[in-house]
């Protein structure tokens, strides 16, 4: 029988956290906090979905203890000949369908994770975003580059007044950029507090490699270096949604994109 490609099974995450691991040929993919706590069965079938999005298509998972503890194992078509029906590679904007007027939605994950093209496609589809705030354009207009990190104090600066000025007139706003330092985090939800905005988490976590290879094909004055981009990449892996409700945000979602 062939080595199955892909490999799902609950695992434990971190302190009391438990979750999901999604391994490919014995090598880690992705994780995720448990989705039903208080229904197992009902979390196996919420990981199956959450794994056949990243893989990016059906699978046949068969249960099994053998060899050690209880997972799940799928096999494609390479491995078995049978067709999968392919799930569509378009950006999932639900999350975004029903804000609330005057949310704060930030983005949450390293370069390469697929935040801009998120923003775009919710700014583009969906009427609850009326303004993007992106770090990147911001340093363009100040210092005619988007790579120029030596104009990203005053970029920053002139986020966060533009920030103001949409959270005081209640413009739903999305915030485009890393944002994987806690405190930068707590920033945010207490400006979103003084206003009395809702503040959405959206995090977005694809592999490293995957974030690697959209990094490599960036212009080189926008390529983030490799030891900061790993650094970000574990940062964004410990802001699980539990640890962003905890921070005082009103929602936090996990963001599946396109491998």
């Amino acid at each position: 029988m062939p080595e199955p490609r892909y490999v799902l099974a609950p695992t434990h995450l971190h302190g009391d956290v438990f979750g999901w691991q999604l391994n490919r040929r014995g090598r880690f993919l992705d994780c995720h906090e448990t989705f039903v706590a208080e229904n197992f069965d009902r979390d196996v079938e919420a990981a199956m979905d959450w794994a056949e999005q990243i893989i990016g298509t059906r699978q046949d998972w068969r249960h099994t203890r053998v060899g050690g503890p209880e997972q799940w194992i799928a096999a494609d078509t390479e491995d078995t000949g049978k067709p999968r029906a392919v799930k569509s590679q378009a950006v999932d904007t639900s999350a975004v369908r029903a804000l609330r007027p005057g949310t704060l939605v930030v983005a949450i994950g390293p370069g390469g994770s697929g935040k801009s093209t998120y923003a775009d496609d919710a700014f583009c589809t969906e009427a609850a975003i009326e303004e993007v705030l992106c770090l990147d354009n911001l340093r363009h207009e100040i210092g005619g580059d988007a790579g120029d990190q030596s104009v990203t104090p005053a970029a920053v600066e002139r986020q966060n007044a533009l920030l103001e000025t949409h959270l005081s007139t209640g413009t739903t706003v999305f915030l485009d950029s890393t944002n994987v330092e806690a405190h930068i985090r707590a920033e945010l939800v207490e400006r979103a507090r003084r206003h009395g905005r809702p503040i959405v988490a959206l995090r977005f976590l694809p592999p490293l490699d995957t974030c690697r290879a959209r990094n490599s094909e960036r212009p080189a004055n926008r390529r983030v270096p490799d030891d900061v981009l790993a650094w970000q990449h574990s940062l964004a892996l410990a802001a699980t949604p539990k640890a962003l409700l905890a921070e005082g945000f009103t929602a936090a979602h996990d963001i599946v994109t396109p491998l």
